[in-house]
């Protein structure tokens, strides 16, 4: 098909070849018609032809009336098996049409679901992708999760260890002052009775 462009407005024509095709086609269709019609006109003009000379003529042109007639029936049969072939192809050819047009019709459709399919897939594999993408950002997210609450869990058994040393370290400064205590309130008491 060829475009031809308009005002805002494009037209599809077919192309020379396919014009010319349609044009001999119905041509020789009329005259395939016009044919039948005149065998069947000619067929009836011998077979009346003959029948006038078997009745009219004398005996010595029966032969020549029963090749008339025989000759008429011929081109009547010719005809009308012409015109009964050429409605018999008619129906064929309308079929074969309506045949044609479903196959299209579901070739259309076929494609329709390939594209359809293909679409689908290629939203699959999108889909694919993404989910890829979101299953290694949380085992990102669970890694970096996991080494902060490692972080957390040192600094937090750190920080037990210090309190816990400097604990110690107060009860042995605690220990040491109740010991210098003591110390002292002995040395006290021991002082007033030396001196009496």
């Amino acid at each position: 098909m060829n475009p031809i462009s308009g005002s805002g407005s494009s037209l599809r024509i077919a192309p020379q070849s396919k014009i010319e095709s349609v044009t001999t086609e119905a041509k020789s269709s009329r005259c395939s018609r016009i044919l039948d019609v005149a065998l069947l006109v000619v067929g009836a003009m011998i077979v009346v032809a003959g029948v006038l000379t078997l009745v009219v003529c004398a005996s010595s042109f029966n032969a020549l009336g029963v090749a008339a007639l025989v000759l008429g029936s011929a081109c009547l049969g010719a005809g009308l098996s012409r015109i009964a072939c050429r409605s018999f192809c008619s129906n064929l050819e309308a079929k074969n049409i309506a045949n044609t047009r479903r196959l299209s019709g579901l070739i259309e459709a076929r494609d329709a679901l390939t594209s359809i399919v293909s679409i689908n897939k290629a939203l699959l594999q999108k889909l694919a992708k993404e989910i890829q993408i979101l299953e290694n950002k949380v085992i990102e997210a669970e890694l970096d999760l996991l080494a902060k609450l490692d972080e957390n869990e040192k600094r937090l058994l750190e920080d037990v260890r210090l309190v816990f040393s400097s604990y110690t370290r107060w009860l042995k400064a605690s220990e040491q002052e109740k010991l210098v205590l003591k110390s002292s309130i002995r040395q006290t008491g021991a002082s007033p009775s030396s001196s009496s």
